[in-house]
C-alpha cells in the first residue's frame, strides 16, 4: 500500500490522508484548517484533482469524527465518491450546519463501529475511541496482508478512557501507524481526567451564585462533567439553544432540557432574527424549558463568545450577583480577537475568570500505550506542528512532508 499525507504533516487540523492499495484509493478525513485572525475563511475548496474537481479518482472518503477540522470540507467532494461518517457524528455535523447556514453534503453513508466495510481489495473498520468529540473513531485499513491504523484524534483520560486499551488490543499489531501529534512539544505531564475536572469544578462552583462556561458544544464529556459539578453545587444547568439541540439528538444519558428536570435552555439574542421555520424546529421544542423561567435561580450556563449581550442584559436586570466565567477550551484560542473581546467584556462586568480544562488529545502516557500495543513497524506523525518530537516516543517514526509518498 502507498500512503500520502496530502495535508497535515506540519499543522494541527485540516489533515487529509490518502491510502492506495493495488486496486483502491481512499481518503481519511477531509476537514477545514483551524480558524485564525489572519485566515477568515477556512472553508475553501482545496481543489484536489479527482476528489473535489475533475473526474473521480478516489473510491471513498472516511471521517474519524465530527470536529470541523476533520469533516468540514466534505461538501466539496465529488458527488460520485462515497463519504462514510459514523451516524451520531453525522447528526452533530448536520445540526452545526443548520445553525450556521453552511451547506451540508447531499449524501453520506453511515459507518458503524466494529463493522468492516469492503472497498475493492481494502477492508476498512472504525473503532470507537476516547476523544473530546462524541463517538470518535480510529480507522484500521487492511489490504494484501498489510495493516494501517489511522488514529484520528485520541486520548485515554476522558469518560471513555476505559475503551482505549481494549480498542487497541482488538486492533493488535500494525505495519503502519498514522498518529495525531497535537500535544507533541507540550509539557510532558499526565493530563487531568474528566473526573478530576468534576471535583475541581464543583469546588469552584460553590463559591459563586452564577457560573458561565465557555466550552465546545460538541465536547459531550465536558458537558457531563460540568453538569455533575453543577448538581453538586445545587445549581440549575442551562445550555445555550445550539448545545441543547445537540444533547437532545444523542442518547438519553446526556444532560438535556427535554429529559432532565434540572436542565434548561437559553435562546441567545443573536438568534432573534432567525426565520419562523427555523425557530419552530429548533426553539419551539424547548419553549417550556427556557429563558425567563430560570434566571431567578443560582445557575450554571453554557455560553458562546457571541452571547456577551445576553450576559450584559442579565447584569442590567440584577440577575447576576456573584459570578464567574469558566474557560474550558484550548488556551491558544485566547489569542483570538473574538475570545479576547468576549473575556474583556466579561471582566468589565465584574465577573471573575478562571480556566478549568483538560486536553481532548492524548499525553505521552497514551502515546506510549499505542506504541506498546500496536508495535508499528513504521509511524507517520500528522496533526502536529512538532513532528520531529514523534521520534521521542515512536522509535520507528518517519518524518514526512505533505505529498510525500511512503510505501509499505
Amino acid at each position: 500500500m502507498k500512503v500520502k499525507i496530502i495535508k497535515g504533516t506540519n499543522q494541527i487540523g485540516g489533515c487529509i490522508t490518502e491510502i492506495e492499495s493495488k486496486s483502491a484509493r481512499i481518503i481519511i478525513d477531509f476537514g477545514e484548517d483551524l480558524p485564525s485572525d489572519e485566515v477568515k475563511d477556512c472553508h475553501e475548496n482545496p481543489m484536489i484533482d479527482g476528489l473535489t474537481t475533475g473526474k473521480r479518482k478516489y473510491d471513498a472518503v472516511f471521517i474519524t469524527h465530527s470536529h470541523g477540522d476533520h469533516i468540514g470540507l466534505i461538501d466539496y467532494i465529488l458527488e460520485d465518491i462515497s463519504v462514510y461518517v459514523e451516524k451520531e457524528s453525522k447528526k452533530i455535523y448536520e445540526l452545526l450546519n443548520k445553525f450556521t447556514y453552511k451547506n451540508t453534503r447531499f449524501k453520506t453513508t453511515d459507518m458503524e463501529f466494529n463493522k468492516p466495510i469492503t472497498i475493492k481489495d481494502m477492508k476498512i473498520t472504525l473503532f470507537r475511541i476516547d476523544h473530546s468529540s462524541y463517538n470518535s473513531g480510529m480507522i484500521l485499513i487492511e489490504s494484501n496482508g498489510k495493516k494501517i491504523l489511522h488514529t484520528g484524534d485520541y486520548r485515554n483520560h476522558g469518560r471513555k478512557g476505559g475503551l482505549f486499551t481494549s480498542t487497541l488490543n482488538k486492533i493488535g499489531e500494525v505495519d503502519l501507524l498514522i498518529t495525531e501529534g497535537t500535544t507533541f512539544g507540550r509539557k510532558d505531564e499526565k493530563y487531568k481526567t474528566e473526573e478530576d475536572l468534576e471535583l475541581l469544578a464543583s469546588h469552584e462552583f460553590k463559591k459563586y451564585n452564577q457560573i458561565f462556561i465557555l466550552q465546545a458544544s460538541t465536547n459531550i464529556d465536558r458537558i457531563v462533567t460540568f453538569y455533575k459539578a453543577s448538581k453538586k453545587a445545587h445549581k440549575v444547568f442551562i445550555e445555550d439553544i445550539f448545545t441543547a439541540n445537540i444533547t437532545n439528538i444523542l442518547n438519553s444519558n446526556i444532560p438535556t432540557p427535554k429529559k432532565f428536570n434540572d436542565v434548561y435552555a437559553w435562546i441567545p439574542l443573536k438568534y432573534q432574527d432567525k426565520p419562523k421555520k427555523f425557530k419552530d424546529k429548533y426553539f419551539l421544542p424547548f419553549e417550556d424549558r427556557c429563558n425567563s423561567m430560570i434566571v431567578a435561580n443560582d445557575f450554571t450556563m453554557l455560553v458562546k463568545t457571541s452571547m456577551l449581550k445576553d450576559i450584559k442584559m442579565l447584569k442590567e436586570k440584577g440577575v447576576i450577583t456573584n459570578a464567574c466565567l469558566i474557560y474550558s477550551m484550548w488556551e491558544g484560542y485566547l489569542e483570538k480577537k473574538s475570545f479576547k473581546d468576549f473575556i474583556d467584556g466579561i471582566k468589565d462586568l465584574g465577573i471573575s475568570f478562571k480556566i478549568i480544562h483538560t486536553s481532548g488529545h492524548g499525553d505521552n502516557t497514551a502515546r506510549k500505550i499505542v506504541n506498546e500495543i500496536t508495535k508499528p513497524k513504521k509511524v507517520i506523525p500528522i496533526h502536529t506542528e512538532n513532528k520531529e518530537i514523534a521520534k521521542e516516543v515512536f522509535k520507528n517514526a518517519i518524518i514526512l512532508d505533505d505529498n510525500e509518498i511512503l510505501e509499505i
